[in-house]
């Protein structure tokens, strides 16, 4: 088998003849880029798909073409607006403020690019005040239609060809958005105050976002990826049942329909939730957070059901640090045994990379995995 093959042979449930590793070193890549710590080794190395071919893993990454600076998720679909003016300025310290004209009144959010974490920080939000904007954000909800950009896709899949499969990652579920807009704690007052008016803007932005993923699906996307922080802290089951059962059912069943596997991004913890994950339909977790860091083992998940679908096995407690190649034998070795016969597991990051990952603990995990890949 090549890289592709096995990959979907995973996704088929079937058994590849060895594990599948697809780390996620975007945000990993990009900053050891941006302060000239990339090692000797990677010089001829012009992104982070050359680096990942480089090691020889497989590719299956939510992050292939996302902008560092601008994003944390997408590159495959242009926003557009119908109504809306959009006017972006940059502020004072690089603050990057985007505002809204909509017929019922300007908002304005703002963003930051971090060059000493690179990572992109919104530093306001959205959404201010529900009395006077409302009928605003309504608007903006409104004017947004996203456009699938199937000529950056199809480049990208003849670029990762046999070494992998793309991951494609633009939507969210509704309750994600309004946590883009108002931050997670304000968006938890709003759905309590104003419950009608917020699944009122949520019912906008699922018809839309469900009609991308038709549209990503139809047109070869195999594997669309939610990009959803799923915390039982901030999803917990009630708020999952209420405001993302319903999105997730619809969004897998489109997939299905046109051949495509359908996962969630996954931060924090899960065993709380892990019931609804597996009843909605969702073919997998993406980034499983497991125990220190999250509750749930990325066994259980696997068992949670007959084709589930387990993404991790990597975080920053596993790669920061002085890891040696003894540290990294150790836990690829006792994951895997737990893990076997590998069919319904893509060994991965949890999240993403840290930064602070040494390349040789990188190569240390790549020569593990390839120690115990075999079936």
């Amino acid at each position: 088998m090549n890289s592709r093959q096995r990959v979907l042979s995973v996704l088929e449930g079937k058994v590849p003849d060895r594990a599948v590793f697809a780390p996620n070193i975007w945000q990993w890549y990009e900053y050891q880029k941006l302060h000239g710590l990339l090692p000797a080794e990677l010089e001829s190395c012009r992104s982070q798909l050359d680096v990942m071919k480089h090691l020889g893993v497989d590719i299956f990454s939510r992050n292939l073409l996302t902008d560092v600076r601008t994003e944390w998720i997408g590159g495959h679909v242009q926003t557009m607006y119908s109504g809306v003016e959009v006017e972006e300025t940059v502020e004072q310290h690089g603050r990057r403020r985007i505002t809204y004209h909509t017929p019922h009144g300007d908002l304005s959010e703002v963003f930051l690019f971090d060059k000493q974490g690179c990572t992109l920080i919104q530093d306001e939000y959205l959404f201010k005040d529900f009395d006077t904007e409302y009928e605003a954000w309504k608007d903006l909800f409104a004017s947004r239609e996203y456009r699938f950009d199937e000529d950056s896709f199809r480049n990208l899949e003849k670029e990762v060809g046999e070494h992998g499969l793309v991951m494609v990652s633009e939507t969210t579920t509704p309750l994600k958005q309004l946590h883009f807009a108002a931050r997670a704690d304000n968006t938890v007052y709003l759905l309590f105050d104003h419950e009608k008016e917020m699944l009122e803007l949520m019912e906008i932005y699922a018809g839309k976002a469900l009609k991308l993923i038709g549209e990503m699906a139809s047109k070869g996307v195999r594997a669309v990826c939610s990009m959803d922080n799923l915390d039982s802290l901030f999803y917990t089951p009630d708020f999952f049942e209420r405001y993302c059962f319903d999105y997730f059912s619809r969004a897998v069943e489109i997939s299905h329909q046109a051949g495509a596997w359908f996962f969630s991004h996954a931060c924090g913890r899960q065993r709380d939730i892990m019931p609804q994950v597996i009843d909605c339909g969702l073919d997998g977790l993406e980034g499983i957070a497991f125990p220190p860091l999250g509750d749930i083992e990325l066994w259980e998940a696997k068992a949670a059901g007959d084709k589930f679908i387990v993404e991790g096995g990597l975080s920053a407690v596993q790669l920061e640090g002085d890891v040696t190649g003894q540290d990294a034998e150790r836990h690829v070795r006792d994951l895997f045994e737990k893990m076997k016969p590998y069919d319904r597991f893509i060994f991965s990051m949890s999240c993403n990379t840290s930064i602070f990952t040494k390349w040789d603990t990188l190569r240390y995990y790549r020569d593990a995995w390839l120690k115990y890949a075999a079936v």
